[in-house]
């Protein structure tokens, strides 16, 4: 991912990319020969760099703490790759950490910021299609990382690396609030990931303010590629995102269903990695920018953990206070 971010960021104008590190050594001259970047091979050789302002952060999720403090502790901003921290409390840390310094500390929910969540979200909120009764959030990824990646300890597992998203998203987009959370952990495909202790698929049911529901849907095994769906229901229509085969955002009514202007883009993830670190450019300009930080992260984490328990106990997990 640190890598996809490299290449994406390269020659982004108001954005200069100079350095990156990586512990891998082939890795980190590929891709800074790709954006010009210097490479290093650990986050501690940048320091004593005093032509950087911001570190863009996607370590593997245990190590984004440790990070995350050292870079605010050395004046730095901060954009990290989702979650934050698998402790809330940790989270909690960083925020007034960063907080106290002064400094920019964002997470990365690029599905905030990429066209297709953004104008449904603009169309929720000029009434489009009324009040949202249902909503169904799918993330299907093609194929399971290695299991050593799928373990808990390392990635929270499927309904935190994965899951994150969606909660973030469906209380973002709606602003509904999550009351309570019913899941399930569906067939097992790939065994190796049951030694580790985590799923590879996984439904859950949230109950939202008001009496709307929303559910989500993960998968590590769909095959076909990573397809990510959002479906929204209101009194007076729908709202569908689809990525696949190419990012869109459509509108159904008694009129029909359209294409919104303005939703389509042909690779929805690089479109918001861009959009989100522009937007991070723009808040350490001291502009007024709506960006998700480390109470985000820890709402979607804490999520994650209620579902996890809701299945593995076959009872609601309530979330309310």
């Amino acid at each position: 991912m640190g890598a996809f971010h490299a290449r994406t960021l390269a020659g982004m104008e108001g954005i200069d990319l100079v350095a990156l590190a990586d512990p891998i050594a082939e890795q980190a001259e590929s891709v800074a020969a790709d954006t010009g970047a210097e490479p290093y091979p650990s986050p501690a050789a940048l320091l004593g760099r005093d032509d950087v302002e911001a570190w863009l952060i996607a370590t593997p999720t245990p190590t984004h703490p440790d990070v995350v403090a050292r870079a605010l502790k050395s004046g730095l901003h901060v954009l990290c790759e989702k979650p934050l921290a698998l402790d809330p409390d940790q989270s909690h840390e960083l925020e007034v950490l960063a907080a106290t310094a002064g400094l920019v500390l964002q997470v990365g929910f690029w599905r905030r910021f990429s066209p297709p969540w953004v104008k449904a979200k603009q169309l929720l909120e000029e009434g489009a299609i009324g009040r949202p009764l249902m909503v169904r959030l799918a993330q299907w990824d093609a194929d399971p990382p290695p299991a050593a990646f799928c373990d808990p300890r390392v990635s929270g597992g499927l309904a935190i690396d994965c899951g994150v998203h969606e909660f973030d998203l469906v209380e973002w987009m709606t602003g509904l609030t999550i009351e309570s959370v019913t899941a399930r952990n569906l067939p097992l495909v790939e065994e190796s990931i049951r030694d580790v202790g985590d799923v590879d698929n996984l439904l859950a049911l949230l109950d939202l303010t008001g009496g709307a529901v929303a559910t989500v849907d993960l998968t590590r095994n769909c095959r076909y590629g990573d397809d990510v769906r959002t479906e929204i229901l209101g009194e007076d229509g729908a709202i569908f995102v689809d990525l696949l085969p190419s990012a869109r955002t459509r509108l159904a009514s008694g009129a029909g269903i359209e294409i919104a202007v303005g939703s389509e883009t042909a690779d929805a993830v690089a479109a918001g990695i861009r959009a989100q670190a522009q937007a991070f450019a723009a808040a350490i300009d001291g502009e007024a920018v709506d960006v998700p930080g480390a109470a985000a992260s820890s709402r979607a984490v804490v999520l994650g953990r209620a579902v996890q328990k809701s299945a593995a106990t076959g009872v609601p997990v309530s979330l309310a206070g």
